[in-house]
Order: C-alpha cells, then structure tokens, then sequence
C-alpha cells in the first residue's frame, strides 16, 4: 500500500512539474530587464550628447511584482526627465499582455570641458595654459560646457583652480539680437524638432532667450554658439 502511495506522490510530481516549470518561465525576467534599461539609458545619453560617456544604474524592484513576460517591449523617459543625475525610466509592453511600469534611475555622464589651471579673477581674460581641456563629471547639461575657449572671453565671476567651466561664466559678444529671426531647436531625450522664430531679447551663448514662434506662442532656450537656440522640455 505504502509503495502505491509513494508511486502516485511520484506520478503527481512529474506530470504537474512542466506546468509549473512553464507557469514561472511565462513571468517577466526581472534582472535581464534592468540590464536592457541600463544599457538604454546609456545609449540615449551618449548619443544626445557625443563624446560623453555614460554609466547608469536602476533602482531594485518590488520582490512581490509578478509580471508576464513581454515579447514586445519598450523604454521612455518622461517629457521632463534628464539624462544625467536622477530620474524615472518607463517600461511599457505591448504584447501579449500590456502593462507598463516604473524604475528610478541614476546616469552619471563624463566628458571633456575646459578647466581653469589655476585662480582666475573676475573680468580676466584667461591665457595659454590659464585653462585646459580635462575629463569631468557633468553636474549639469553638457552643452553648458564649453570645450574650445571662444577668442576674447572673459570671465564674469572668480575661478578656483581645477574648476570646470560654465558658458554661463563667460562674457561673450552676443550672437542673437532682439528682433532676429533665429533657429529653435528643440529636443528630448528621443527626437528632436526645428523651428524658425524672433528673438525677443539679446543673448551671448548660454544666455536665456525668448523666442516667439509663427503661431505667436513664446518660448524660452538657451543661445547656442552657433546663433540657434535650443529648447529642452
């Protein structure tokens, strides 16, 4: 009797094992997802901004999530998100059963920027070796970081030395005028669009424009070297 009991205990167990086996191989695999977002989310940084490199990393997940797995999947970032610092990344699937949810990120970008060698006081006009190009930490965008020293600029506030620089910390001639027609360019982390308009006010690069467009709406970016104006959500 004993062995009868034991040989059913038997049979049960190898006939409901693949079913198990299959029911846990449906669910989402949770460590391979965070790997894709990683590797994303350094792709898009990288490209938004060449010669940067990016390292990022995602927050864990709920042990208790149970999601099926996804043949159709894709990531996005919200309309306001950044690709440096921290932020939200979106995994959304489409097939074959939709869903979509949320990890925390944190994408640390380096590049070249120019750096002061040594202080610089306010209103100096920087020579030679008084600045260079090193590899830094971006703590804000990295179109913010100049990499070539524009001829003639001075610096609008004190320098320690080994400090990155800001465009913003320079004194630029400028390069729109009020009443110009200039080019917006606008961007998000997955496309980007552009857009003629007049400028509103007079601006040296890395200095804040207003800019009307031919619908009459008002915007405001960021004066580039170039003359355009580049528009972040």
């Amino acid at each position: 009797m004993r062995l009868k009991v034991l040989f059913f205990l038997l049979l049960a167990e190898i006939i409901f094992w693949p079913a198990t086996a299959m029911a846990t191989a449906r669910l989402l695999d949770v460590p391979e997802l965070k790997l894709q977002a990683v590797s994303w989310l350094e792709q898009q940084a990288m490209t938004a901004f060449p010669g940067s490199v990016a390292q990022a990393s995602v927050g864990e997940v709920d042990a208790r999530l149970r999601l099926p797995a996804c043949t159709e999947m894709r990531f996005f970032l919200p309309s306001n998100a950044l690709l440096w610092g921290r932020g939200s990344i979106g995994v959304r699937c489409d097939a074959p059963s939709p869903w979509t949810f949320y990890l925390s990120y944190q994408s640390r970008l380096s590049g070249p920027a120019l750096v002061a060698t040594r202080p610089i006081a306010a209103r100096e006009v920087p020579r030679g070796s008084d600045i260079e190009v090193r590899l830094i930490e971006y703590t804000q965008s990295p179109d913010l970081y100049p990499r070539l020293w524009p001829a003639d600029a001075q610096v609008n506030r004190p320098l320690a030395a080994g400090q990155p620089i800001l465009i913003s910390w320079l004194s630029l001639p400028t390069v729109i005028k009020a009443g110009g027609k200039v080019r917006l360019l606008i961007s998000t982390p997955t496309f980007s669009v552009s857009q003629d308009g007049i400028a509103l006010n007079t601006a040296a690069p890395g200095e804040r424009v207003r800019v009307k467009t031919p619908s009459g709406r008002i915007v405001q970016g960021t004066a580039r070297q170039d003359g355009t104006v580049e528009v972040r959500p």
